[in-house]
């Protein structure tokens, strides 16, 4: 046989699971799904083929515009004829060969029997000669290649936060109070730029999965960002009590929720999805705080028989950009016009939350988002109220996600 005519490899060769769910997972994200939830379906239950998954899976998200730049030049009819299936397969193979520590030739001939696995056998030909080429090429080294054009554009100016987005994201506990169970070797206190925030964590690289760690079983402590953190400390701080009546507008996964009640607040949840908030009330048991909830659609309006509340929180959905180094599939999904379209929508919920705050009451929004249509712009739009606190953490500080939140107060004479 000369060189280069059949896919190499030894006879009998199986693709390794944690690659094929790596691809399987690559694949419902261009059909809409989100990476963490197909991994956690998909990503095979022994600890190195489910870690490989999670790390290719991601890594790809992360990567994808400098593994195009190699692909391009190689696929004479452009990367946009290829399969689905094949071009994700190809992707995972230049990620794995030039981006990790995989040997090349491990990774040209696991790319293979990928795309056999994935139903595309005689695509196998294709895939190994396409890699035998990306190997030997050169890297580019540009980050802002590892976004769309449209956010080339936005986040030029903010070369940290480009950078950062290329790695993996520092995970980060809360604890429920300063005695609760945490896993070993955390130390107590991250700082927030020039803030400590009590009671939260990072967890040590490699810590392996959540669920399994000291703690977080017996509901000492949950996962969560250090500026949302910051977010939920801001009510305590902006409504000048210590323990508010809270309305958690957009409450779920929960986080908030649980880091308000922890520290004394009083507080009831709202969210659109009823299955969301299953999911925040199994998280309220676990950790052992009482979150009482109810579904509602804030676009349709105030919530009968809700009440009124010192604080009416509102994290309202957004495009997530601050959160794109968690999500990285978030900054291929979306447009430059969706910014401006999510701010419809908030207004509306901003201005149905407000008929809940009580006279003198803090109505506070929040975004994770890093644009300024979903931030400023929406605080400002509401009639009647006036921007009386803010903190933005744009650009964010490293190893944060980008947030923006605003404390707004009725304009005097107002209801």
């Amino acid at each position: 046989m000369s060189r280069g005519r059949r896919p190499q490899g030894r006879r009998g060769a199986q693709a390794n699971p944690g690659r094929v769910a790596a691809a399987r997972a690559l694949l419902g994200v261009e059909q809409g799904g989100h990476a963490e939830d197909l991994l956690a379906e998909l990503a095979p239950a022994k600890d190195a083929d489910r870690g490989l998954a999670w790390h290719l899976c991601l890594g790809v998200l992360r990567r994808r515009g400098t593994v195009d730049a190699v692909l391009s030049p190689l696929v004479r009819r452009g990367l946009d004829s290829l399969e689905p299936p094949v071009l994700v397969t190809l992707r995972l193979g230049v990620f794995e060969a030039l981006l990790s520590r995989t040997p090349h030739h491990a990774a040209a001939s696991q790319a293979v029997e990928v795309v056999r696995a994935l139903g595309l056998g005689r695509a196998s030909g294709l895939v190994n000669a396409v890699l035998r080429k990306a190997v030997g090429a050169t890297l580019p080294t540009d980050p802002l290649l590892d976004l769309p054009p449209w956010l080339q554009a936005r986040w030029s100016e903010w070369p940290e936060w480009v950078a950062c987005l290329r790695e993996p994201a520092p995970v980060f506990g809360v604890a429920r109070g300063p005695d609760a169970p945490r896993p070993e070797g955390c130390d107590d206190g991250v700082d927030l730029g020039a803030r400590t925030l009590d009671d939260v964590f990072r967890l040590p690289a490699g810590s392996g999965a959540v669920p399994r760690l000291q703690g977080f079983a017996e509901g000492g402590w949950w996962v969560m960002d250090p500026a949302s953190v910051w977010v939920a400390d801001l009510a305590f701080e902006w409504s000048e009590s210590q323990s508010p009546r809270v309305l958690d507008a957009c409450a779920a996964p929960g986080g908030k929720s649980l880091r308000l009640a922890s520290r004394g607040a009083e507080v009831r949840c709202s969210d659109l999805s009823p299955q969301r908030l299953a999911r925040l009330a199994e998280n309220a048991q676990r950790v052992g705080l009482s979150l009482p909830a109810r579904a509602h659609d804030w676009l349709k309006g105030p919530a009968p028989g809700f009440g009124i509340f010192d604080v009416v929180l509102v994290d309202a959905p957004c495009t997530g950009l601050g959160t794109v180094r968690r999500h990285p599939e978030i900054k291929w999904r979306r447009l430059p016009t969706d910014p401006a379209a999510m701010a419809l929508r908030q207004r509306r919920i901003l201005a149905s939350c407000a008929d809940h705050v009580a006279p003198g009451g803090l109505l506070m929004y929040s975004v994770c988002s890093t644009e300024p249509e979903e931030g400023p712009a929406v605080a400002e739009s509401l009639a009647g109220w006036d921007i009386a606190h803010r903190w933005q953490n744009v650009p964010p500080a490293p190893g944060a996600d980008g947030f923006q939140a605003f404390g707004l107060r009725r304009k005097r004479g107002g209801t």
